[in-house]
């Protein structure tokens, strides 16, 4: 478990990754993340100078959780956030004026992981099945996963365990015998004896896994250095993905993967999942708005137009 204690090293609200201070006037914007998924173009955008000539300069954050992460957005701690599209939609259905401004992975990039005693989907039912939070992606992702084993959410119990550190202790504990896990961590999952039962990744599945999501009063009040901001993430995924070496290098710093073989995993995914024009999915946040409208009256009358602010795209 040495792994995954260092990937998500910290439970703090407000637990800060890196932060580089760069010479001359640029404008600084903290950006909050929810794992390590499409946060390397940022870092090499940043490590390499581009964010700079555009005038910025990036705190990039770690906070566990979607719902963590989008109190701390409203709560104005942070400037950007960048979080899965069921976290945005529950938080809007409750009054927060908040809006996906991009779209960083725009695939399903998670696999169903089962303990050893289960083979059929079959077996899923009656067990516990591990998410982060009620709301997130993971939740989300465990209540597809059930609909293609033509299973509901009440023929298992779905029970909040946090993030994927704590779910794989809990699968190798006992205490769930289920969860979703992205591939490199599905990967470790494996060498442990896990299964794995469903993989999201083959089926190419379009979905809002990670968005840049913004408050309303700091688009209106900070145009300017939000189209910087997207005007230079651009030109980072365009870096990211023509300088394969170094964004693999970068994945497993920043993941502390032990194997290179991980981390090729993580950046071919990446590839076909991250946008060049940074623009998020349409289809795949209708799927979510659909879902939402199961659960809550109030999701019927929204649309997805009106969760989005795509004029800073470059």
């Amino acid at each position: 478990m040495k792994l995954w204690k260092s990937v998500i090293c910290s439970t703090l609200l407000l637990s800060v990754v890196s932060v580089q201070e760069l010479p001359g006037q640029t404008t600084a914007i903290r950006i909050a993340f929810n794992g390590f998924g499409g946060v390397a173009p940022l870092y090499l955008g940043q490590e390499t100078g581009i964010f700079k000539n555009h005038g910025l300069n990036l705190e990039l954050i770690f906070i566990p959780g979607g719902s963590l992460s989008l109190q701390a957005l409203i709560g104005k701690s942070l400037d950007l956030l960048m979080t899965g599209g069921p976290p945005v939609v529950n938080a809007s259905l409750q009054g927060a004026k908040i809006k996906i401004i991009g779209g960083v992975t725009n695939l399903l990039p998670y696999t169903f992981v089962v303990t050893s005693g289960i083979r059929t989907t079959e077996q899923v039912k009656g067990k516990k099945i591990g998410i982060s939070r009620f709301g997130s992606n993971t939740d989300y992702v465990v209540r597809l996963a059930l609909s293609h084993f033509s299973l509901t959410p009440n023929d298992v119990q779905i029970i909040q365990v946090g993030g994927s550190q704590a779910r794989l202790v809990a699968l190798q504990s006992g205490a769930i015998q289920a969860t979703v896990l992205s591939p490199e961590e599905a990967l470790v999952a494996q060498k442990l004896g896990f299964g794995v039962l469903l993989d999201f990744i083959e089926k190419g599945i379009e979905f809002p896994h990670v968005n840049f999501v913004a408050r309303e009063d700091y688009l209106e009040s900070q145009p300017q250095t939000v189209k910087a901001f997207m005007r230079a993430y651009a030109e980072s995924v365009r870096y990211y993905k023509t300088h394969r070496a170094e964004a693999v290098k970068k994945i497993m710093a920043l993941s502390k993967l032990p194997e290179r073989q991980m981390a090729e995993v993580v950046y071919e995914g990446s590839l076909r999942a991250t946008p060049d024009d940074g623009k998020p999915t349409l289809k795949g946040m209708e799927v979510v708005l659909d879902a939402a409208a199961k659960e809550n009256p109030k999701a019927k009358g929204m649309t997805v137009q009106q969760l989005l602010d795509l004029r800073f795209i470059p």
